[in-house]
């Protein structure tokens, strides 16, 4: 994976946070501002990627549509140098999944303040009219006093909508297979409640340390949630 030019317009990209398969998260500092921000930005590998870059925009025009203390914000798309890439609201916190790593019983004191504000990130979405559609701890950022960021929004959804089927004959995946609900593993129009699982199934591995569904293959775990 190539790197990426360490400016990209008034940003200067100053630190890699996170890397995917197609792109990067960069902390920078924008010319003329104060506050440094999140760059989520497509590699040079998939720049040309017309789907990622639909899912980009995407994002921004969700992100645009909310307005959340608990919900990353989103200030603008923009591609420079041929790199497509999105302006973000900085949070410099891991996410939940990797603060369980240390085990449930380190969260303990602040499980109530994550839930909490968790439900009120998704219902503030839910009255804007979208479902997630992939929650999971990987996309909840948590700081130490169980303060948090609901991020990712490119599968978010206005209902109803109807993904792609996961059981055998399947070719995509739309979600996180241990947060999905029946309808969605069957690639059935899913709504709110789908959203409300996949909460569910975060406030159990929140409190045990694991989801509430294992299996030793994705067909397994798909199969065990129906």
């Amino acid at each position: 994976m190539s790197r990426p030019p360490e400016h990209l317009g008034p940003l200067r990209l100053i630190r890699q946070l996170g890397v995917g398969r197609r792109c990067q998260i960069w902390e920078a500092a924008e010319a003329g501002k104060p506050d440094r921000v999140a760059v989520n930005l497509a590699t040079r590998e998939a720049a040309g990627d017309a789907d990622l870059k639909k899912l980009l925009r995407h994002e921004r025009a969700v992100a645009q549509s909310l307005n959340h203390p608990a919900i990353i914000r989103v200030d603008r798309y923009a591609t420079t140098d041929g790199l497509p890439h999105l302006v973000m609201e900085l949070f410099r916190e891991p996410n939940l999944k990797r603060r369980l790593t240390a085990g449930p019983a380190s969260l303990a004191s602040i499980a109530q303040p994550i839930a909490v504000a968790a439900a009120e990130a998704i219902a503030h979405m839910h009255d804007r009219g979208w479902v997630h559609r992939d929650l999971k701890p990987e996309n909840l950022l948590v700081d130490d006093a169980g303060g948090v960021k609901l991020i990712d929004l490119a599968l978010a959804a206005q209902p109803p909508g109807l993904l792609s089927r996961l059981l055998p004959g399947s070719v995509k995946v739309q979600g996180s297979p241990s947060y999905m609900p029946p309808e969605q593993i069957r690639g059935k129009r899913v709504d709110q409640r789908a959203d409300a699982y996949a909460f569910g199934c975060m406030l159990h591995e929140l409190l045990t340390g694991s989801p509430p569904f294992t299996g030793s293959t994705q067909q397994e775990l798909l199969t065990r949630q129906l």
